[in-house]
């Protein structure tokens, strides 16, 4: 089963409450702290700029935890307060923005008062001699992470370009095979199952990796014409049970890559392990959407959605 990640930060002297945080919270997620010197989960490298590590970890983790504890002492209106450091804040913005505010939480001393500014974000109080209240605090943030969807609008077109090619290809196909079934090679074939495989990476070229999957394949393409607009798919060559079976691969995805190229730094931009990660993220946001619209149609018993890996074992 697939352990989404957890981003914690926190000021250096509350270490031990960030840590604290990752014990209780790495029974159901992957969790890294600012300070993880783990080259695999490390945020920050040696040689590298801050900002860009962290604008690195806003990409790669599916939800961020801030620690907001009395660590400055600052004079606003004449009245000394305490207040977070600021590099806790200036994350929590960033990791806010990036996210959203329901994959971001802001665990706060319940004795510093916030601005008007933080409305909106998810905040967990607690107290800073009890230790019990931390947990607490900790594990809602643990439960509302647990119960966010997985397709929420995010910076990537993921579940908008799942919802493009429902549109475009998957409702018309099916709306068309159920009304008039399907005619390949003279034989007219009254049941049919699409095969729509997403891949595990996305090349240059998707156009070639289809074709590269086909010839792994006996396929042969086929054609409809629905509403006006011609609709090319490919089908197995052999049909068993009086069942036709439609293989499609959703090109569309190519604009993921897009995404995460425009919105990663330069030198992120490339196959890495963090790259992976979020690319692998998103076409599972991708199947997300597109199942649940699959569903909502009412073409569940029609269409099965896989990635690569799994056609390679049934098909």
């Amino acid at each position: 089963m697939h352990r989404k990640k957890i981003f914690i930060g926190s000021s250096s002297e509350e270490l031990t409450l960030a840590n604290r945080a990752k014990d209780i919270l790495e029974k159901d997620f992957d969790v890294t702290i600012w300070n993880d010197n783990v080259w695999d989960t490390a945020v920050f490298r040696i040689n590298h700029n801050f900002l860009a590590d962290l604008l690195k970890a806003s990409l790669r983790f599916d939800f961020g935890i801030l620690i907001g504890s009395q660590d400055d002492k600052v004079e606003i209106r004449g009245q000394e307060v305490m207040k977070p450091r600021d590099n806790v804040l200036f994350e929590l913005g960033l990791f806010t923005g990036r996210l959203g505010t329901s994959k971001c939480a802001f665990i706060i001393d319940k004795e510093i008062d916030l601005l008007s500014d933080f409305k909106g974000i998810s905040l967990a109080r607690y107290d800073n001699s009890d230790l019990n209240s931390f947990d607490e605090a900790v594990l809602q943030c643990g439960e509302m992470f647990s119960d966010s969807r997985e397709d929420e609008i995010n910076f990537f077109p993921s579940a908008t370009l799942a919802s493009v090619y429902f549109e475009n290809f998957v409702k018309p196909v099916c709306t068309y095979i159920i009304n008039n079934g399907l005619v390949s090679e003279s034989i007219h074939y009254d049941k049919c199952n699409i095969n729509i495989i997403v891949p595990n990476k996305i090349n240059e070229d998707v156009n070639l990796q289809f074709q590269q999957i086909k010839k792994r394949m006996n396929t042969k393409d086929v054609s409809i014409d629905y509403a006006g607009r011609a609709r090319n798919f490919t089908v197995e060559a052999k049909a068993e049970n009086g069942i036709l079976e439609i293989i499609d691969f959703p090109t569309i995805i190519k604009g993921i890559n897009h995404s995460i190229s425009n919105l990663l730094p330069g030198e992120f931009n490339k196959y890495s392990d963090g790259y992976d990660s979020i690319l692998d993220r998103e076409l599972r946001r991708f199947i997300t959407t597109l199942k649940k619209l699959v569903l909502k149609n009412g073409f569940d018993e029609i269409i099965n959605v896989k990635r690569e890996s799994e056609v390679k074992l049934t098909l």
